[in-house]
């Protein structure tokens, strides 16, 4: 299983590092438009993002398609474990640079309890029709969501990426989460 992952790793990041900036804002749009035309995003009050990293689709349009339509939006904040919390961000003055290099909430922002009536875009390197996601390998998200319910309900995890990343089949084990849904620029897809 290791190896199968280590060398998906590989070859994800190998093509995502011939992408630009211009693909990743393009990308960003079309996954906005194809979210946003769906009765989940409707019906959810809350939107927990995440700020893009080199290699990933660009959120910024969710971020705003968010704040337009009146949503909460949250983005994770690293936390000893290592898992993350999730907190209540206003504007982009609030991120600051994390561990990784990563933008996240800074220490002011409150965090907020994720319920069934948040979406989560959760990024990854690979994810399959089945909900499999590979991430990056330090297994944040992973942890975070290993026991997702609760009496207040569970959220919905989207993995977002580039139609690239969607692959026929993710090695998963017993302590990698599954998504609910994956977007790309390709479409909207319900994991089956």
């Amino acid at each position: 299983m290791d190896d199968r992952k280590r060398w998906l790793r590989i070859a994800m990041r190998r093509e995502l590092s011939a992408l630009d900036s211009v693909a990743a804002v393009n990308a960003g749009r079309a996954i906005s438009e194809h979210v946003c035309e769906t009765s989940i995003w409707r019906e959810a009050s809350t939107v927990a993002l995440f700020s893009t990293l080199p290699g990933e689709v660009e959120t910024t349009p969710l971020i705003q398609r968010a704040r337009r339509d009146g949503k909460q939006t949250l983005f994770p904040r690293m936390v000893s474990g290592p898992a993350l919390e999730f907190a209540r961000v206003e504007g982009s003055e609030c991120l600051k640079r994390g561990r990784y290099g990563v933008r996240e909430p800074s220490s002011r922002c409150a965090v907020q309890r994720l319920t069934s009536e948040v979406l989560v875009f959760v990024p990854g390197l690979a994810f399959d029709r089945g909900g499999g996601r590979l991430g990056r390998g330090a297994g944040y998200y992973d942890r975070t969501f290993a026991d997702r319910d609760s009496t207040r309900g569970r959220p919905r995890l989207i993995g977002a990426g580039f139609a690239l990343q969607l692959v026929e089949s993710v090695p998963v084990d017993s302590v990698d989460i599954r998504m609910d849904h994956v977007v790309t620029e390709a479409g909207f897809l319900r994991a089956v």
